[in-house]
C-alpha cells in the first residue's frame, strides 16, 4: 500500500481527526477482511483494562470514495471485555472462528473502494482506508494492525504504516491482535450424561452432551451408551446405542422411549431407555468408562437410588439434570451413587423442558425457525397406501414411457396444495430434520446438522435451495413449481450461492471442490455442478419428480423438461424450462438408491403439501419412464443386426418373399424368428420361418402390408418392422364377339363373347345401351337378341360388363336392324329437285300400313 494522500484526502482527514479528539481511544480496529463472496469482517479490540460498552458506537463505510459515511452496523447492548476482542462478520461469511472468539452478525457491505470507520455518534474513533478512498484500495485483502505502541492506538486518519496486508480470504488472524495468525489452545471436548428422565408410564429419556471446548468426532472411537438392568454387571450388558457423527460444543444427543408423550420425543427413539429407577447406564469410549448413571452391579430395589443428604433426590419418578459445575465424567461405574457429592439437580416427575440443551435450567424458548408460519398437516402418511394412491398407474397398460409418465403426473398432481414461500421454511424443518437432533436440520450439500432457527430468514446460515433452479423456468414464487417442497432443500448459504443455477453433471475431475462443502464440485466453464455422492440420488429423483409433475397443465408453471445435456447460458437467461443432465441423473439414481431417509422426507412433504414423489415410493419406475432415453430399457434388446431382404412393392396377385435368413448372431447362437402381420389384408404364411413366401392379394387401391419380425436368442430379443406396398393393377381383358350382327327386323341372333386368357372369378353382365328396345336374354358370355320393328334402319348397341369384385371392363357390340317395306308401298318416280326432296322426306312422313 503506497498510495499518496491527495489534497482532498488531507483536508477530510483533518476534519475527521478534529472530530475525534474527544472520543474514546481505547477501541481499535485491528483487522479488516474483504474476501471472496460474503467473506467480510471487522475485528475490534478493547485495549483498556476495563470492559467497554459499545452502546452508541457504529461501523460505517465511505462508499466508493465518498466523503460522507453510510451506516453498516449500529451497536446497542454489546460489550467488549478488558483486553477483549469482538469480530463483526457478514451473515454469510465462512470464517471458521475458534469457539473462544466472540463474534456477532452485522450488515457489513464494504468493498475494495470503501474506507471503514468506527464512530461514536458522529465522532470518528478509528478508520481503515483513506477518505476519499482510492479505487480498489482494499479489494480482496485481509489487513492486520501491527502490534506496536505506535500503531495499536485509534486514529481518525488512516496511516498505512500501521497495517500489514495478507492475501484474499486469509482468515486465521481473526480473534487475536497482531500481524500473525492466531494460535488457540483448544479445550478438549467432554462427553457426559447430562439429563435422565424416569417419568410416568413410558416417559423416559436420556441426554448426552458435549460440555467441553472442542467438537467431538464420535466416529473416531467407539462411543457407546449401555443399559445394565436389575443389578447386572459388566458381563451382562443390555440394550445399547453407539454414538456417531460430529457433536459440536454445547450440542446434545437425546434418546427417548417410543411410547413416551410428545413432550419427551426429542431426538432419537431408542430401547436404551427401557430403564426403571433401579437400572444403571454406562457411557464408554472404546470400552473404557467415561461416565455413568447409577451403580453398576447393584439393584437398589423398587425405590431406586436415593441420597441421604437430599430427600428430593431419587432415580425413580424424577427428572435429573447434571449440575452446571460438572465438566468431567464419573468414571468409577461401581462406586456408590449418587456419591458423597451429588452431581444431579432434581426436578418433578415428567419435567421435560430441559431435553436438548445441557444444564440445570429449562431450554430457552427458541422459535423453530424465523418467519416459519404454523402449518396444519393435510394428509396422514400413516394411512398412505401405495396400492391405492398409485392404483391408476399400477393397473394401467401403457404403450410408451411417455404415456406412463403422463399417468404418474395426473396422480401426483391430485391433492397437491400450493405452499407459500414462507410455508416452505416450515415444511423443510420437518422434511429435513436431523434424526439425531430434532432442533436441527441436515444441510443438503454439506451434510452438516444446523439449528433450525439459523435459517436465512433470521440472517442465519442456511437457506432454501431450489434443486430445479428457479431460472430454469420457475422464477416466481407465484408458480406452483417454485414453491414445491419436493425439490426445496435446506442448504448452506455459501453452497447455495455457489451452486447458482448450474445444471447437474459429472465435473469432479475438471471442477473445483467447494471449500465450504467438501465433496461438491463446480466447473463454471462447463456450466456444471456435481453434488456429494451421498445425495446424488436425492438430486436425481427431485429433478425427475419436477419433470414428471409439471406437464404444462398448471397455471403459470410451464412444461418442465429434463434434458440429456447441459443447458446454455442463453437458455438460462431466457428462463427456458429445461434442466440437465438427465442420463447423468439417471446413473446417480442407481448409484444412490432411495432409502429410509428419502421415505421420511417424502412422508413429511406429503403431510403438508398433499402429494408424493413417485420415484421415492417406486424407484423401479425411473427405468420404466427414463430407461429408454438413457440406454437402459426395461427389456434389453438383442444385440444383433437384423437383415431383411424384401421388395418395396409388388403387384397384386404376384408371389413374393420376405427373407430374413441373412440375420445371424455374432457368437453363433441359434436364433428364432417370429412374424406377425400388423397391417393389410390378412395373408397366410409360416410365422416361424426366416423366409416368408407370400402371394400379394387383390386390392382396389395401392395397399400397405406391414410385418413385425421378432428375433430371439432365447433370452433377449429385438424387433424389426417390414413394409411392402401392394400395387393395384386395373383389370384389362381382350374381348371379341361372334354371331350375326346384320338382321332384318323381327329376326333373332346369338352373340357370343370370347375373352382371351380369361382369368378365374369373373362376373358378367349384359345391357342394351342404345337403339329401340329389343327383347334379349343373357347367359354368361352369350347374348340372344330378337330385333324389334323399326321405322328406319338403325343400330342396336349392347354392352358387356366383366368384373372381378375390384375392377370392371366394358365392351360393346352393335347389331344392324334393317327396316322391311310394307305391302302396297312403291318407290315414287322422279328425280327432280322437288321430287327428290319429297322422296327424301317421305320416310319421315309415311306411316306404314299394317298388313
Amino acid at each position: 500500500m503506497n498510495n499518496k494522500m491527495s489534497g482532498v484526502a488531507k483536508a477530510v482527514a483533518l476534519l475527521l481527526a478534529t472530530a475525534s479528539t474527544t472520543a474514546q481511544a481505547d477501541l481499535v480496529i485491528t483487522e479488516y477482511v474483504e474476501g471472496g463472496g460474503f467473506n467480510k469482517a471487522i475485528e475490534l479490540y478493547n485495549s483498556s483494562d476495563a470492559a467497554q460498552s459499545l452502546n452508541g458506537f457504529k461501523l460505517v463505510r465511505y462508499k466508493d470514495g465518498a466523503t460522507t459515511p453510510t451506516d453498516m452496523v449500529t451497536f446497542t447492548d454489546e460489550e467488549i471485555p478488558a483486553k477483549g476482542i469482538l469480530v463483526v462478520r457478514h451473515a454469510d461469511a465462512e470464517l471458521s472462528l475458534d469457539a473462544s472468539v466472540t463474534d456477532m452478525v452485522g450488515g457489513l457491505q464494504h468493498n475494495g473502494t470503501d474506507a471503514v470507520g468506527l464512530l461514536n455518534g458522529d465522532l470518528v474513533i478509528d478508520i481503515v482506508g483513506e477518505v476519499p478512498t482510492p479505487s480498489g484500495w482494499g479489494k480482496d485483502v485481509s489487513l492486520r494492525r501491527i502490534n506496536s505502541s505506535g500503531s495499536m492506538v485509534s486514529k481518525a486518519v488512516f496511516d498505512e504504516n500501521d497495517w500489514t496486508s495478507e492475501p484474499k480470504d486469509t482468515l486465521n488472524g481473526l480473534g487475536c491482535i497482531g500481524e500473525g495468525a492466531c494460535t488457540f489452545i483448544a479445550e478438549p471436548g467432554a462427553l457426559l450424561i447430562t439429563e435422565y428422565i424416569e417419568g410416568s408410564s413410558s416417559n423416559k429419556a436420556i441426554e448426552i452432551s458435549n460440555v467441553g471446548g472442542s467438537e467431538l468426532d464420535l466416529d473416531s472411537a467407539e462411543y457407546k451408551l449401555t443399559l445394565y438392568s436389575n443389578g447386572a454387571g459388566f458381563d451382562a450388558p443390555g440394550n445399547s446405542e453407539t454414538l456417531t457423527g460430529i457433536l459440536k460444543v454445547g450440542e446434545s444427543i437425546v434418546f427417548h422411549n417410543s411410547g413416551a408423550d410428545e413432550a419427551f420425543k426429542v431426538g432419537i427413539e431408542s430401547d436404551v431407555t427401557w430403564f426403571n429407577g433401579n437400572d444403571a447406564l454406562v457411557l464408554t469410549k472404546d470400552d473404557v468408562v467415561i461416565d455413568r448413571f447409577g451403580k453398576l452391579g447393584e439393584d437398589p430395589g423398587d425405590v431406586g437410588w436415593l441420597d441421604a443428604n437430599d430427600s428430593a433426590f431419587a432415580t425413580l419418578n424424577k427428572t435429573l439434570r447434571r449440575k452446571n459445575s460438572v465438566t468431567a465424567g464419573d468414571t468409577d461405574a461401581a462406586a456408590d451413587f449418587p456419591g458423597v457429592t451429588n452431581q444431579w439437580a432434581t426436578f418433578d416427575i415428567d419435567t421435560a423442558d430441559g431435553l436438548g440443551c445441557f444444564g440445570e435450567e429449562a431450554c430457552p424458548e427458541v422459535p423453530v425457525c424465523e418467519n416459519c408460519p404454523t402449518l396444519d398437516p393435510i394428509a396422514d402418511p400413516d394411512t398412505y397406501s401405495r396400492d391405492e394412491y398409485y392404483s391408476d398407474v399400477i393397473n394401467g397398460n401403457f404403450e410408451t414411457p411417455e404415456a406412463m409418465k403422463n399417468a404418474i403426473s395426473t396422480v401426483i398432481a391430485t391433492g397437491h396444495k400450493q405452499l407459500s414461500y414462507s410455508e416452505v421454511w416450515t415444511v423443510v424443518t420437518h422434511s429435513d430434520e436431523d434424526p439425531n437432533n430434532s432442533m436441527n436440520i441436515i444441510e443438503l450439500y454439506t451434510g452438516n446438522s444446523t439449528a433450525k432457527n439459523s435459517n436465512a430468514g433470521n440472517g442465519g446460515s442456511w437457506n432454501r435451495e431450489h434443486v430445479w433452479a428457479q431460472s430454469h423456468g420457475i422464477p416466481n414464487d407465484s408458480q406452483m413449481g417454485n414453491t414445491d417442497a419436493h425439490h426445496l432443500r435446506p442448504t448452506n448459504n455459501i453452497a447455495n450461492s455457489t451452486r447458482s443455477n448450474y445444471d447437474f453433471n459429472e465435473c469432479s475431475e475438471t471442477g473445483t471442490e467447494l471449500s465450504t462443502a467438501p465433496g461438491n464440485y463446480l466447473d463454471t466453464a462447463a456450466r456444471c455442478f456435481e453434488p456429494r455422492d451421498e445425495v446424488k440420488g436425492d438430486v436425481a429423483r427431485m429433478i425427475m419428480y419436477m419433470d414428471t409433475r409439471y406437464q404444462g397443465n398448471d397455471p403459470y408453471t410451464p412444461d418442465l423438461i429434463a434434458v440429456d445435456r447441459v443447458t446454455t447460458e442463453e437458455e438460462v437467461g431466457n428462463k427456458e424450462p429445461l434442466h440437465g443432465k438427465l442420463c447423468t441423473l439417471y446413473a446417480w439414481h442407481q448409484q444412490d438408491p432411495a432409502d429410509a431417509t428419502d421415505t421420511q422426507r417424502n412422508n413429511a412433504v406429503y403431510a403438508y403439501q398433499g402429494n408424493r414423489n413417485p420415484y421415492v415410493d417406486n424407484p423401479e419406475w425411473v427405468q420404466a419412464v427414463y430407461g429408454d432415453q438413457c440406454g437402459d430399457p426395461m427389456t434389453p434388446a438383442l444385440d444383433v443386426e437384423v437383415i431383411v431382404d424384401a421388395p418395396a412393392s409388388v403387384n397384386e396377385g404376384e408371389s413374393f418373399a420376405i427373407d430374413a435368413s441373412g440375420t445371424v448372431a455374432d457368437d453363433g447362437a441359434e436364433l428364432s424368428f417370429n412374424w406377425v402381420q400388423t397391417a393389410g389384408p390378412e395373408l397366410e404364411f409360416d410365422a416361424t420361418s426366416a423366409v416368408l413366401s407370400l402371394a400379394a392379394p387383390e386390392v382396389d387401391a395401392d395397399t400397405a402390408l406391414e410385418f413385425t419380425l421378432t428375433v430371439s436368442d432365447g433370452s433377449l430379443e429385438t424387433s424389426e418392422v417390414v413394409n411392402v406396398t401392394v400395387t393395384n393393377i386395373p383389370l384389362a381383358l381382350d374381348i371379341s364377339f361372334s354371331g350375326t350382327t346384320e338382321l332384318n327386323e323381327g329376326d333373332s341372333t346369338v352373340i357370343t363373347a370370347t375373352i382371351a386368357n380369361e382369368p378365374e372369378g369373373l362376373q358378367y353382365y349384359w345391357q342394351q345401351v342404345s337403339g329401340t328396345d329389343a327383347e334379349y336374354t343373357a347367359s354368361g358370355l352369350e347374348l340372344t337378341v330378337v330385333t324389334p320393328e323399326v321405322n328406319v334402319d338403325q343400330e342396336l348397341v349392347f354392352e358387356l360388363v366383366v368384373s372381378n369384385d375390384q375392377d370392371q371392363v366394358r365392351n360393346t357390340v352393335s347389331i344392324s336392324v334393317v327396316n322391311q317395306q310394307g305391302d302396297g308401298w312403291t318407290e315414287p318416280d322422279g328425280a327432280g329437285g322437288l321430287g327428290g326432296g319429297l322422296l327424301l322426306l317421305l320416310p319421315l312422313l309415311w306411316r306404314r300400313r299394317q298388313s
